[in-house]
């Protein structure tokens, strides 16, 4: 009796086990990176013009309106885990050049200022741009990935993010615990020498927070930009590149966002894409709404390329 027990437990656990696992199989393999459709790799039509205006950052405004809009339509990410997002459905894009720099114009819709992610709960709303780093072809013969390039195809990624924004602004180029919990409090609050405790505690942060020490640029004060400067070779390859080079401002309206972001047209950084008069590339979007747990691969993006060509610089006679 006792051995016909041991032999249908074992029996229950081997069919559970062999179940378990060939879900998990199923369910893991649909969420890992897909192959790219033929359609991805056909870049729209339609483009954006990014104009020649001879204008700069205080009159960015009025060069931005005499711009035509391209706008894109967004959907979730499903092709990379972890996926998801897909909660803003497009994203109106404008571009101008003054023979110096290039400016680009985002606006979408979100009714929730996310720009605080001081606690584990918290998300930032964001926005990224990315360009092909060469100047290339791209169609089903010539496929190029329109999510996060491929491998020997490198792109670089600009992206905006509104905590960053904030912490421009704030003291010391970063926010404090006490300003998303005001009424919190510590033990080192009834230290009986406050203030040469919080004074030791200052001057050794260099040491106690390994990202700083390590010279990550996320957790560093005082950035001195709102935007990241990255490159990829396909999914899960982000990598910041050692040299910052573009800037960025955001406005939340209380309906929606307004961001801009700029850069000179050429750079001496190899990693930065290059831009030239005249000459078409393809750039793609992507957006990230923090009050949806936004995050990573978790975004509203566009699925195809779209062409960018810059008009030629009009030289005073």
């Amino acid at each position: 009796m006792l051995n016909k027990l041991l032999f249908k437990s074992v029996l229950c656990m081997f069919a559970g086990a062999t179940l378990f696992f060939s879900l998990n199989d199923r369910a893991f393999s649909q969420e890992l990176d897909s192959e790219a459709t033929v359609e991805e790799n056909i870049p729209r039509e339609k483009g954006l013009v990014v104009k020649y205006i001879n204008a700069d950052l205080d009159s960015i405004d009025k060069a931005f309106a005499q711009s035509e809009p391209l706008t894109i339509e967004l959907q979730m990410q499903d092709r990379a885990f972890p996926n998801g997002g897909g909660t803003v459905s497009a994203l109106e894009v404008r571009g101008v050049h003054n023979g110096d720099r290039i400016f680009f114009n985002f606006k979408w819709s979100d009714k929730t200022k996310n720009d605080r992610i001081i606690a584990d709960h918290l998300f930032r709303d964001a926005v990224g741009m990315m360009f092909p780093l060469d100047i290339v072809t791209i169609s089903p013969d010539t496929p190029f990935s329109p999510r996060m390039g491929d491998r020997g195809k490198p792109v670089n990624i600009w992206h905006w993010k509104a905590d960053w924004e904030r912490e421009l602004d704030s003291e010391c180029g970063f926010e404090h615990m006490e300003d998303q919990y005001p009424d919190m409090f510590t033990d080192y609050d009834f230290h009986t020498h406050p203030l040469h405790f919080h004074d030791q505690e200052y001057h050794s942060i260099p040491l106690i927070s390994g990202g700083r020490a390590a010279g990550n640029l996320l957790s560093q004060p005082n950035k001195g930009t709102t935007v990241e400067d990255l490159n990829a070779i396909g999914f899960s390859t982000l990598t910041t590149q050692e040299h910052q080079d573009v800037q960025g401002q955001g406005n939340w309206n209380g309906d929606g966002w307004n961001v801009t972001m700029y850069r000179s047209l050429v750079t001496a950084d190899t990693s930065d894409v290059q831009f030239i008069p005249g000459v078409e590339t393809f750039f793609n979007v992507a957006v990230w709404d923090g009050e949806e747990g936004d995050r990573n691969g978790q975004k509203s993006i566009s699925t195809r390329w779209n062409p960018i060509k810059l008009e030629t610089v009009k030289y005073l006679e």
